[in-house]
């Protein structure tokens, strides 16, 4: 089992304890500091929203950027794939 360590996070003003590897350290405070900003960021837009609401709201528009990386990394993983294939065609060709 790999170390874990604890670290404290503040996120959309609750005070979270959490035990992480190491090298995840960094990332996950990010993450936390992304959750804070867009909620501010909604909140400024909506400021009469409930809290809950507006934590939904983040939550689809954070899983729609995440469909959409998804979206492009299976694009980008069909172009390497034909780019391949190609390649493996012009050496077929230059023998």
């Amino acid at each position: 089992m790999s170390e874990q360590i604890a670290i404290d996070l503040r996120v959309l003003g609750h005070s979270f304890r959490l035990a992480s590897p190491p090298d995840k350290q960094e990332e996950l405070q990010r993450a936390a500091q992304l959750l804070n900003e867009k909620y501010d960021e909604f909140r400024r837009k909506a400021p009469r929203m409930e809290p809950s609401k507006l934590i939904i709201m983040v939550a689809l528009e954070l899983m729609q950027e995440v469909l959409s990386m998804n979206r492009s990394l299976q694009q980008y993983g069909h172009c390497e794939r034909l780019l391949q294939a190609i390649l493996e065609e012009v050496e077929e060709l230059t023998e």
